[in-house]
């Protein structure tokens, strides 16, 4: 089965809504982990459709956690991985040496993770060969994962993982024992494109709004 573990939707900072995102995704036969930024109000429209999850900011950076439930995690990220033990979570550093898009960087060495993703689409070559250095040096399952922030990524990396039919408790057991194999496609023109287009309206977005707070 097709996985993409890390993916956003407009509760956060990707264009589409969850609805949307996961129909596109069923087209092109990937199951999907939401994982809006620090909140899981997303996982709540499509609850039974995806695996429920966050991508958590933590005082190193991103950090993904995955659960069988819409998790509420802290962000501090001793505290995080504890959780996500507690709580029989799955939990990862995504785009870890991407330090521009807030990598933990090294960090991902002092902490018990459950795999290091290690193909990200939108991460440069070198960082990702970083990542996948780190996860063999740990003996950690790597994942490959779109990072998609509009529908056109996905399909751009996921996961093959043994299991026969989408149950979030299976999927999440067998990424704990390792049988998954990620498969890292990359971006193709057209989503490339519009990631730039969506770039460029937040930007706008976020420039009118920051006018329209000072002229109140």
């Amino acid at each position: 089965m097709k996985v993409d573990l890390h993916v956003h939707t407009f509760f956060s900072d990707g264009k589409e809504s969850p609805e949307t995102i996961v129909e596109y995704a069923r087209k092109k036969g990937i199951y999907l982990a939401i994982t809006d930024h620090d909140t899981s109000r997303g996982v709540e429209r499509v609850k039974g459709k995806v695996i429920p999850g966050q991508e958590v900011t933590t005082q190193f950076g991103h950090v993904v956690i995955l659960c069988s439930f819409p998790p509420s995690p802290p962000r501090e990220i001793g505290e995080l991985v504890d959780y996500a033990k507690e709580n029989s979570c799955f939990v990862f550093p995504s785009h870890p040496f991407d330090l521009f898009r807030k990598g933990i960087g090294d960090h991902l060495y002092e902490y018990k993770f459950n795999a290091i993703e290690v193909f990200n689409s939108k991460a440069p070559g070198w960082a990702n060969a970083k990542a996948k250095d780190a996860s063999e040096r740990l003996h950690l399952l790597g994942l490959a994962n779109s990072d998609s922030h509009v529908k056109e990524a996905i399909g751009s990396a996921y996961n093959q993982v043994e299991v026969e039919e989408f149950n979030v408790d299976e999927v999440l057991e067998a990424l704990r024992r390792g049988r998954s194999k990620p498969i890292g496609i990359g971006l193709s023109v057209k989503a490339k494109i519009m990631i730039a287009e969506w770039y460029i309206q937040r930007k706008l977005f976020e420039k009118n709004t920051r006018r329209a707070v000072r002229e109140v």
